[in-house]
């Protein structure tokens, strides 16, 4: 997946920064957006699907599970994770912790130091072929 064509096609993007890496932001192409290096956690969620919410992270948000709790309730959210030595000692794990919440792995940029995972409601499961209605809720064809 082309990472930039994918934010360019959001409404609108926030970009969280929870790392001590300021310089990242331009190395990842997202200093034009808005951005912060705190989230507050809110009860509502006040962006739309078409609307992305960035994290920046390194590996003790993972470690400790900070980020899925941040990022609870929100429809979009993609994760820029710094490739630090925890992570790239222990990288099977961080993917399998983001694959069990439902994020999809989308490989790495910035020169392998960074690896990006999305959680886009909209695109969560792919919907098979054989599962609509002309297939297996038509009753007139079930003697076939």
């Amino acid at each position: 997946m082309d990472i930039k064509n994918y934010i360019s096609q959001k409404n609108k993007c926030c970009v969280f920064n929870l790392t001590k890496n300021k310089a990242i932001l331009n190395e990842l192409n997202l200093a034009d957006y808005p951005n912060s290096d705190k989230y507050k956690k809110s009860s509502e969620n006040f962006f739309s699907e078409k609307d992305l919410i960035i994290f920046i992270i390194d590996s003790h948000k993972i470690i400790n599970k900070t980020i899925f709790k941040i990022a609870n309730k929100l429809n979009n959210v993609l994760v820029y994770i710094i490739d630090d030595t925890y992570t790239q000692d222990n990288e099977t794990q961080c993917k399998n912790i983001f694959f069990s919440y439902g994020y999809k792995y989308q490989g790495k940029c910035n020169d392998d130091k960074v690896l990006v995972f999305i959680y886009d409601i909209a695109e969560y499961k792919d919907n098979p072929d054989w599962l609509n209605n002309k297939n297996w809720a038509n009753p007139e064809l079930w003697e076939k």
